[in-house]
């Protein structure tokens, strides 16, 4: 019931009587000779409501009539309804007050209060575990039955002895039944269920819930257990390389008459085993008296002749499973292969084996000439019971390899005797590359144009050099340069004869302006030998724009700015009255005629680029004056030759700055002026 508070005044009222509280609510049951309450916002006229009021079921059901009872008032404001006989179990009522209700002021209600209530039903079972007509429970799960609605009240297991406990069973089956909840009850078996049989559990008609409410008629189904059967064997059907020393496991779904059971057990070939039964003689492990054999198939069987403990029930069918050991040690096969050459990127060597090995038998064991320089590294790999040896193999040599035949596998098996392996490996790959940086250099006039170029394994260098004039988009995409393709012919040409030993790294200097020093300039400098793949210019530096300058540039680029920083290549020194032209990321000019001050400095300040804020910056690139003048220079911003912040342990980020925040406290509360 509600909160009890003191009903309002009459004189203060001038509304017409509403309905505040009612029980049964709507949507609870009511009990059969259940009363109901009805509370007003103000004090009624009790003759008006009791004349008003009316209570008949709902759906025409033969035989019902509206509802008699008696009335009692615990106070102005609220009317309570006995029914004097019971009502109906599971009917719906409406409950009306018609508008001829009146309150103490006189007012009517504003219109007729109608409310619906319904009686508690009957009890009934909702579901049962195993279900009706299940052919394969298994036979220690437990029975479990859920109800519609509580039949017992919650409790602790120990004061469940009063409670019902209500299923019977055909056959009979002891056990222990709880109530779980109070609309769900657990019966488990003190022993486990027959396999293969039939059972059929009853629920008898009268069980009673805690509402009153009877199961009208009992309740019976019934359900087959499983019959017995392997669940799984270890090792698997199928498996390969098992350990011969290993047990042998049968696991069932029911416990098994274990000596009928035994005598169904078939180890193929015949082998002499012991048995243990464990987990209430559901798993069976058999253990060989002697190692198995190397390199055989076994074969498991369990015929239909086993039995179950309980009912005595046949495996439902022959079981069978096949594995197989380990062949004895023997090397399949090596990589490199037996008298051949080694991949050209070949690292190391590969021995696989027929059997799982001894890493302690292997490791520091394997005989390697000609040594290698450094102790190599051991890795086996139980897959393909493959071992690699990790060393760095030395070019144009011949290796032998040898395996001792002491090496074992982990059952004590030998090799027997050595096992040796030769191949070759190859020479270094051809080389060729510029001694300059990756993709853009600049040369300062202020030295001789000259490059040095490393070459291995190559009979001859043939390089050109292009005048590249302005190619912007290449300056400001560095990863472009090797799909430059010279046109036009070369302002040079060479076809060098090298001759260095096998394997060995020459340097041959190219003097691009016969000992002198290039014009300014953007220029294309391609080099390349006869043994050289057209694809090592990805890898190799063969490819390269060079930049001969007298003016540095340092380009920064932030949002909505450009800043350039000019100073001299051959003294250092800031230099102004440089005039500048701003290209974006697209090659497009974006300013021009701004020159450096008296300290170098210069600024594009009404620079935007197409990047959203936030979102990273596209790139600039600045140029100083033409090629061919004094004050030449090239600087872009998206330059970086391995000089980035996180080198130097600088973090970097491109999002905006976070704002920055503290939380300070206090030694005490109170301050007062002068207080330090």
């Amino acid at each position: 019931a509600p909160t009890a508070v003191p009903p309002i005044p009459a004189a203060n009222i001038d509304w017409p009587p509403q309905v505040v509280y009612a029980s049964p609510a709507p949507g609870e049951e009511s009990l059969l000779n259940g009363a109901i309450t009805i509370r007003f916002d103000q004090p009624m006229n009790r003759d008006s409501v009791e004349k008003a009021f009316l209570i008949e079921p709902i759906g025409g059901a033969s035989g019902l009539q509206a509802i008699g009872g008696s009335f009692s008032w615990p106070r102005d404001d609220t009317v309570i309804f006995t029914p004097a006989a019971a009502l109906e179990r599971q009917q719906r009522y409406q409950v009306q007050i018609m508008e001829t209700a009146i309150g103490l002021t006189g007012k009517a209600l504003a219109a007729a209060i109608s409310l619906q209530m319904e009686t508690v039903g009957y009890l009934e079972v909702s579901q049962v575990i195993p279900a009706d007509g299940t052919t394969n429970a298994q036979v220690d799960s437990a029975i479990t039955v859920l109800f519609n609605r509580p039949v017992v009240p919650i409790v602790t297991t120990a004061q469940q002895d009063s409670w019902p406990h209500p299923l019977q069973f055909e056959p009979p089956v002891t056990g222990r039944g709880e109530w779980t909840s109070s609309s769900i009850y657990r019966f488990i078996p003190d022993e486990p269920l027959d396999g293969d049989a039939a059972y059929s559990v009853t629920i008898a008609a009268g069980l009673e819930d805690v509402t009153g409410g009877v199961l009208a008629a009992g309740h019976s189904w019934s359900f087959r257990t499983a019959g017995p059967r392997v669940i799984s064997s270890q090792p698997a059907n199928r498996a390969s390389q098992v350990d011969p020393t290993q047990p042998i496991t049968l696991t069932f779904n029911m416990p098994m008459n274990t000596a009928v059971t035994q005598s169904a057990v078939q180890l193929q070939p015949a082998t002499a085993v012991d048995y243990q039964w464990s987990d209430n003689d559901r798993v069976l492990t058999l253990i060989p008296r002697q190692q198995l054999r190397m390199g055989q198939e076994y074969r498991l069987a369990v015929s239909t002749s086993a039995r179950s403990a309980n009912g005595g029930a046949a495996l439902e069918q022959e079981y069978a499973a096949t594995f197989n050991t380990p062949a004895m040690p023997a090397v399949l096969s090596t990589n490199p292969a037996n008298e051949r050459t080694a991949d050209r990127y070949a690292y190391g060597i590969t021995i696989r084996f027929a059997s799982p090995m001894d890493m302690a038998t292997l490791e520091d064991a394997i005989r390697i000439q000609p040594e290698p320089p450094r102790r190599p590294h051991y890795f086996f790999s139980d897959y393909d019971n493959s071992l690699y040896v990790n060393f760095e193999l030395t070019r144009s040599a011949e290796y032998v390899v040898t395996v001792p035949g002491t090496a074992a596998d982990p059952y004590g098996n030998t090799l027997g005797s050595d096992y040796t392996f030769r191949f070759n490996t190859p020479p270094h790959l051809p080389l060729v590359s510029l001694n300059l940086p990756q993709y853009i250099s600049q040369l300062t006039r202020s030295h001789p144009s000259d490059v040095i170029v490393a070459h291995r394994n190559v009979s001859r260098l043939d390089a050109e050099l292009h005048d590249a004039g302005l190619p912007i988009t290449r300056l400001l995409n560095q990863y472009s340069v090797n799909e430059i393709a010279g046109s036009g012919e070369p302002l040079r040409s060479w076809n060098i004869p090298v001759e260095t030993a096998l394997n060995q790294v020459g340097q041959t200097t190219l003097s691009l302006a016969d000992g002198g020093v290039l014009p300014n300039g953007v220029y294309l400098l391609t080099v390349r030998a006869p043994e050289n793949p057209r694809d090592d210019r990805w890898w190799q530096n063969q490819i390269n724009l060079i930049i001969v300058a007298d003016t540095n540039l340092v380009v920064k680029e932030e949002y909505g700015a450009v800043h350039v920083w000019a100073t001299d290549l051959a003294t250092g020194q800031p230099v102004s009255g440089r005039r500048l032209t701003f290209f974006n990321r697209n090659g497009r000019q974006v300013g021009g005629n701004i020159f450096t001050d008296n300290n170098g400095f210069a600024t594009l300040a009404d620079y935007f680029p197409s990047a959203v804020h936030g979102e990273g910056l596209n790139g600039a690139l600045v140029i100083s004056n033409e090629p061919g003048e004094n004050g030449f220079g090239v600087g872009a911003s998206v330059w970086n030759p391995d000089a980035t912040p996180w080198r130097f342990g600088l973090p970097t980020a491109w999002n905006d700055e976070p704002e920055r925040f503290a939380y300070l406290f206090t030694d005490r509360p109170i301050y007062r002026p002068g207080d330090r």
